[in-house]
């Protein structure tokens, strides 16, 4: 299902889009099932790398928990304390 993320296209060029829209899929995967913690990470600095600006970065962390529920900074969180696995197969 593709959801409507607030992007601001204008900042980022395609590959970067992409990137994004993978680590948000990403994220949205971890609450259906074990993702490597090896991959969360390097995706997780990849997007960092992209969204260099702590404001935005709270921004979009905002806008992707009102559209899908989840926080990125808590499922990073989790995952860095090695929680993640506890939640998925609860």
């Amino acid at each position: 299902m593709v959801k409507d993320y607030e992007i601001d296209f204008d900042l980022f060029n395609t590959l970067e889009i992409v990137k994004i829209f993978t680590f948000f899929e990403l994220i949205e995967a971890t609450k259906k099932k074990s993702i490597s913690k090896e991959l969360l990470n390097k995706k997780y600095k990849e997007y960092k790398v992209i969204i260099n600006n702590k404001t935005l970065e709270k921004k979009y962390d905002k806008m992707f928990q009102k559209i899908t529920g989840i926080s990125i900074y808590k499922t990073m969180r989790l995952y860095k304390w090695g929680y993640i696995y506890i939640l998925v197969n609860r």
